[in-house]
Formats: C-alpha cells, structure tokens, sequence
C-alpha cells in the first residue's frame, strides 16, 4: 500500500506542472501563404509582377510567331531554295530559337528572382506582426498552419493577421 501511495504521490508530482503548463499555454496557427494571396499587399505585389512581365511575355511571344513563320516558310519553300540559302535559313532558325529560349529562360529566371524578392519582403513583415500579436495576445506558440498535421479553427489566426496587416499598410501610405 505504501508503495502505491508512493507512486501516486511521484506521478501526481510530475503531472501538476504539465497540467500549469497545459492551462496557462496559448497555442496558435497562423497560413503564411493565404496572409501572402488575400492580404492587399500580396495582391498588389501579383498585380505589380504581372504588369511587368505583361510586356516582356508578348515579346516573346512576337519571338515565338517569327519562329514558327520561319519555320513553315522552310517546309514549303526549302526545296525551291539553293543549298547556300536553305542553310542560312536552317542557322537563322537555330539562332532565332536558341534566342527565344535564352530569353525565355532569363524572363522566367527573372520573374522569380523578383517574386522571391516580393515574398520576402512580406513574409518578413507578416512574421513581425505574428510575433507582436503572440506578444499582444500572450500566445505561448504561434506556428505556421502547414507544418501541423491537425488544427482546430478556433486557434487560426491567419485571418485577424490578415485583417491587422491591411489596418497595417493603409496606416503607411
């Protein structure tokens, strides 16, 4: 009987911090990626990358017109032509295409390297307003929605993160 009262007495004492722990523990979660879609700053950063690369994409579409122009040009007339001038054809294809990939490949590149730049930008901000209100708000652990397997709504706060960084920005301008 002693020992059982001993093992109670042991087990009783490890659970009452965990229970402490347990009640005054504020857990939440926060969906970095929607702030970054439906937060104003994220759509405008969208809209503002793809004004840009509006212009630089019809570009390469005029590029990519001419190459198939060329090339349909010597299907049909490429047996009416001399050699010396159905060669200069073929390498003004084979540049003309390796062209367009290249710029193809820098367009992509670029529109990258500059929506990363976007994204960091928010992200740093969207992070610094996810730690003043887990600060606010006495969270014990705010983490991102993604990396948890299961999360009740009731500790999401993806949408008064959203609601605080557009008050946020409309504050700024």
């Amino acid at each position: 009987m002693k020992n059982i009262s001993k093992i109670f007495m042991f087990l009783l004492i490890i659970a009452i911090p965990q229970i402490a722990f347990a009640e005054s523990s504020k857990i939440g979660v926060v969906d970095l990626q929607k702030v970054l879609n439906e937060s104003a700053k994220g759509k405008e950063a969208v809209k503002l990358l793809e004004v840009e690369f509006e212009k630089k994409k019809k570009e390469l579409d005029i590029k990519e017109n001419d190459i198939k122009k060329l090339e349909e040009e010597i299907s049909k007339r490429g047996s009416l032509w001399s050699e010396k001038v159905k060669q200069e054809k073929e390498e003004d294809y084979d540049k003309k295409v390796k062209d367009y990939r290249r710029l193809q490949t820098d367009l992509k590149d670029e529109f990258q390297r500059k929506n990363k730049n976007f994204t960091d930008k928010i992200l740093s901000d969207i992070i610094e307003l996810v730690r003043t209100v887990g600060d606010e708000e006495k969270f014990s652990l705010i983490m991102e929605k993604q990396n948890a397997i299961f999360t009740s709504s009731t500790i999401d706060i993806t949408d008064k993160v959203i609601k605080l960084y557009n008050g946020k920005e409309k504050g700024e301008k």
